[in-house]
């Protein structure tokens, strides 16, 4: 891999993966049309199913043959499952403390070490427009490629297999609470132990009272 150059670098364009279907979509558009791609960053919160660790290993594969690198980052505190098993919580969608912790500050002191400003993709599909944001952070310009284009999520499937690569599934980590009851079944069928984990979590979290997951 090749390695970024800080210091002299005044701008560094970057491609946030989250290795679900926007992002991996985003992957092969921005390649596809040339635009600038210094480095990819994946944030790891130790929590994800294996088949997104798939996803992220075939990527970065992919990536080294155009000689952009793939970074993985994580938290200085283990993995999210543990701090929650720990904590005794699960993670919340109202704070989004665990998104935070496990993705953003990570993300963020990757890219302060740059020394740059720093142009992030993010994959977001056109029919999910209303997620567009601007960064508060005065180093970070967020770009938008699948916005731009239009392009929804029916798109980044066609993207995605125009490039002949896997679709993959949806990420994030496998105990998150608020998975609908599609996910659920899919861990449930597909990684029992996990979903067991996920079952343990939740029964043993100190704000809320026992539920079954679906």
């Amino acid at each position: 891999m090749n390695e970024i150059i800080t210091g002299d670098c005044l701008e560094v364009y970057i491609l946030s993966l989250g290795a679900g279907l926007n992002s991996t979509a985003m992957t092969f558009f921005i390649l596809e049309n040339n635009l600038p791609l210094d480095v990819a960053v994946f944030a790891d919160t130790g929590a994800e199913l294996p088949e997104t660790y798939e996803t992220v290993r075939l990527l970065s594969e992919f990536l080294r043959t155009k000689d952009i690198p793939l970074r993985i980052v994580k938290s200085k505190n283990g993995t999210l499952y543990d701090t929650c098993k720990r904590r005794r919580v699960i993670p919340s969608e109202i704070w989004r403390w665990s998104t935070r912790d496990y993705k953003l500050t990570p993300i963020h002191a990757y890219y302060r070490s740059l020394n740059a400003h720093i142009y992030e993709y993010i994959g977001i599909a056109y029919d999910e427009i209303d997620r567009m944001k601007t960064s508060r952070e005065p180093y970070i310009t967020k770009l938008y490629p699948l916005i731009d284009a239009k392009i929804d999520r029916v798109g980044c499937t066609e993207i995605i297999k125009r490039a002949k690569f896997p679709e993959p599934i949806k990420s994030g980590c496998f105990f998150w609470p608020f998975n609908n009851g599609e996910r659920w079944e899919y861990i449930k069928a597909q990684h029992p132990k996990k979903y067991r984990l996920a079952l343990e979590l939740e029964e043993s979290n100190k704000y809320f009272p026992k539920q079954v997951l679906r």
